[in-house]
This record gives C-alpha cells, sequence and structure tokens, in this order.
C-alpha cells in the first residue's frame, strides 16, 4: 500500500506466444477502469517467441484513496491480427491500496458472553472494541472524546473497562476513550456490563459505538466512523443480542429395567433356601425317628 501522492512502479511484461511476427502495437495501464488511464507506451514490433518489459509509473497525488485494480490492456487498437482479440486485457491480482494523508478510521465491535453457551437474562458479556488507523497521517488526542458506546436499556456496566492505549472510563451510562493512534496503528478497548434479569426471551439489545475523528488536520474532531459487528456480512451494522431460551437438564430416554437382585442380595436369597432346604430335612428326619 502506498500514501496519496506516492509514486508506484508497474512492471509490464508482454509475451508473444506466435511463431509470427508481431507489428507496432501499443501498452495502455489504467486503474479499475478504462477511463482511468495511468500510462501509454507503443512497442515498434515484437518478434515471434520473444517477450518486451516495460515500466510505467504512477504518481497518487489525485487518486482517491481506497484499494484499486490495475489493469493492463495490450494492442488497443487492433493494429495487429491475432486469433483472439478477447484476451489482450489483464488484472493484476493484487489491489493496491492508496491510504489518505489524513487518518482513516476502521472499528470493529465483538459481543462475548463469558457464561458461555446461549445469552441469558443475568449474564455477563464482554466488548470488544478494535480501532484501526489505516492512514497516512495520526490520529491525535483532540478536544472531546475519540470513542464514545452510550449502552441502551437492559444492561448495566460493571466498571471493567480496559484499553491498550489512552484512557479508558465509564462516564454515566456511556464507555468513553480518549487517546491518539499513529499511522498503522490500532487500540483495542474492552469492557463488560451484565444484562438485566427482567428481559425476556427473545428480546434484543443493540447498540453501537462511534469513533471521533479530525479529517482536516484542523484539531477538531469532525468525522465519525460507526462500529460494525464482524460477525454479519452487513457493513457498519450494530452489535446485537437475543435473549435464548434457557438450557436446562437433558431429558433422560431409553427402557427403564425391572430391579434384580444384587450379588449381596443372591447371596442372601441362596442362604435362606439353603436354610429353608435345611430345615425340610431336618424335619422329615424327626418325622422318621417317630
Amino acid at each position: 500500500d502506498v500514501c496519496q501522492g506516492d509514486t508506484v512502479t508497474i512492471t509490464v511484461t508482454v509475451d508473444n506466444l506466435s511463431c509470427g511476427d508481431a507489428g507496432e502495437f501499443d501498452v495502455r495501464v489504467y486503474y479499475d477502469d478504462t477511463s482511468h488511464i495511468i500510462g501509454t507506451q507503443t512497442v515498434a514490433g515484437l518478434p515471434g517467441c520473444e517477450y518486451t518489459v516495460l515500466t510505467f509509473t504512477w504518481d497518487t497525488d489525485h487518486v482517491p484513496s481506497g484499494e484499486h485494480d490495475i489493469l493492463v490492456c495490450v494492442d488497443t487498437g487492433h493494429d495487429v491480427s491475432e486469433l483472439n482479440e478477447n484476451n489482450n486485457c489483464l488484472t493484476i491480482e493484487t489491489d493496491l491500496l492508496v491510504r489518505p494523508n489524513t487518518p482513516y478510521v476502521e472499528v470493529e465491535k465483538l459481543a462475548v458472553d463469558t457464561d458461555g453457551g446461549t445469552v441469558q437474562a443475568g449474564d455477563t458479556i464482554r466488548y470488544e472494541v478494535t480501532i484501526w488507523n489505516y492512514g497516512c497521517d495520526d490520529l491525535e488526542d483532540n478536544p472531546g472524546h475519540e470513542f464514545t458506546d452510550p449502552l441502551p436499556a437492559g444492561m448495566d456496566a460493571t466498571g471493567q473497562v480496559t484499553e491498550t492505549s489512552g484512557v479508558a472510563a465509564l462516564d454515566g451510562d456511556t464507555i468513553v476513550w480518549d487517546g491518539s493512534i499513529p499511522s498503522g496503528g490500532y487500540v483495542v478497548i474492552k469492557y463488560t456490563v451484565d444484562l438485566s434479569l427482567d428481559l425476556e426471551i427473545d428480546d434484543q439489545i443493540c447498540n453501537q459505538g462511534t469513533v471521533h475523528w479530525d479529517s482536516d488536520g484542523n484539531g477538531t474532531n469532525d468525522a465519525t466512523t460507526r462500529t460494525d459487528d464482524p460477525t454479519t456480512d452487513t457493513e457498519g451494522d450494530s452489535t446485537c443480542l437475543t435473549i435464548d431460551v434457557p438450557v436446562g437438564p437433558l431429558p433422560l430416554s431409553g427402557t427403564i429395567d425391572a430391579p434384580t437382585l444384587s450379588e449381596w442380595g443372591m447371596i442372601l436369597a441362596s442362604c435362606l433356601f439353603a436354610l429353608a432346604f435345611a430345615w425340610h430335612v431336618i424335619r422329615q428326619r424327626r418325622a422318621v425317628a417317630a
């Protein structure tokens, strides 16, 4: 990646894969699409099975910040006769990130249930906010907070707030952070809340923090960026929690066996049977003796 105003060097290799010689043709380099031209060079000719290497320089001074594709097209005027005229353009696989000469902020907010499992009333939730500065200028600690996150009804802050730099704190029902982030740096802010016991199943609680930053370097935080939930595909969305059905003990299943005699029960029963048999024999002997 580069900062706006930096010069990018682009090297293009053109191969003539046929055995026939190619006459004069042009090579053009664009960014994003053919309406944004970087440069044009003319190749006087290219023998069969040979190649040529061209170098282009790109001044990104007036290029919009963000990711850009690099597109190379050969023989745009179709001056060289070919079997296939539809394969003369190539998009370079690696996107080029042009960073602005100001802060460029992205921020994510992740919710973690510290109790594990599904979200229940009374659970403790840890929020993890990561703020990145992808710009080529530092995000300064200006008057006012650089991050604010008001807590909605249904949750109460525990007072546990940590940060990797700057100062984070609880201001009433709002999490605030003050500090600076160098170009290419980031800060992580963590804080915990307790969900209200009055919440019911399917109740949803959403909230979203805001980064306040200076977009023009005049010492005033005039720009804002809202937090994004990284667990969804939607960009810039709130981080939401939904109260789920409590998970109870698993129901018992299977067959019920009739009670059986234990090992000691079998011994006792055997002894009783043996005693009963012995008593029966003794009675018979007494009867014979009489």
